[in-house]
């Protein structure tokens, strides 16, 4: 008797806005969430999670008392081992379908999900990434930096002089290969991050700080360290934001004959 086919393990998108703003209500879910995901949160009884908590308020908002009683959580997250991963996916290996998401935007960027994918793509089974909001995606596409090129470096070094010294490598990366870099910071420290970005950087090394994506505090702003500079800087607060260094985006001289 042949083993069972695998079943798919779908990487779904979560609001970017916390449970708080109301971005969790149905309609609001709706703006911000395709409809092939909010469907797969409904019919799907298998999900892997990054937070119970925050999956529980996802999905109740989504789905019925009786589909609610039918789900199978497992959890990974920051404290899990790969030890766990083979469990996780145990349902997903005898041919159930099972859904993966983490607390805010796509899956498996800057979170253990990752691993989970690596070892379900050498077991054979099939990943499907279902489209949604991403903040390093909509910070670039909104940041007027060259986008031809870039890496996201995930976060800087938390002792502060290891992260000016960062800062400063960064800037002079920049310089040499013109790739833009995104990276990201615990909230709090958003304010002193910034602070160190506006006095370290080169005057003409652009700086775009992406705030409260997809949130009613949202604010994108994108130009040269200068003026960063000779301007107030912002107070970002607790506000998840998305940092980028790079070049101002130009249009290309077109070979002429």
């Amino acid at each position: 008797m042949s083993a069972a086919k695998p079943g798919i393990l779908y990487l779904l998108p979560a609001p970017l806005q916390p449970y708080e703003t109301g971005a969790w209500e149905p309609a609001a879910l709706s703006q911000s969430i395709p409809a092939a995901a909010l469907r797969l949160f409904s019919t799907l009884d298998c999900f892997i999670v990054e937070s119970e908590r925050t999956a529980l308020r996802l999905l109740s908002r989504l789905r019925d008392k009786e589909g609610m009683e039918r789900l199978s959580l497992g959890i990974l997250d920051e404290h899990s081992s790969e030890l766990e991963i083979p469990g996780l996916l145990k349902e997903v290996l005898v041919g159930k379908d099972c859904g993966f998401f983490t607390e805010a935007g796509m899956p498996c960027i800057a979170d253990p999900g990752a691993a989970l994918v690596s070892f379900a793509h050498s077991r054979g089974i099939k990943i499907v990434p279902v489209s949604g909001p991403s903040s390093i995606v909509l910070a670039l596409t909104a940041s007027g930096l060259d986008a031809q090129r870039f890496a996201f470096l995930g976060y800087l070094p938390q002792e502060r002089s290891a992260r000016r010294v960062a800062i400063q490598r960064i800037a002079r990366d920049i310089g040499q290969d013109g790739m833009t870099r995104l990276f990201i910071e615990t909230p709090y420290r958003n304010d002193a991050l910034l602070a160190e970005c506006a006095t370290l950087l080169p005057d003409e090394l652009w700086l775009c700080v992406a705030i409260g994506l997809c949130g009613p505090e949202e604010e994108i702003i994108s130009m040269p360290a200068a003026l960063w500079r000779a301007s107030p800087l912002p107070k970002l607060g607790k506000v998840p934001a998305v940092f980028l260094f790079g070049q101002k985006a130009s249009l290309k001289p077109r070979n002429t004959r």
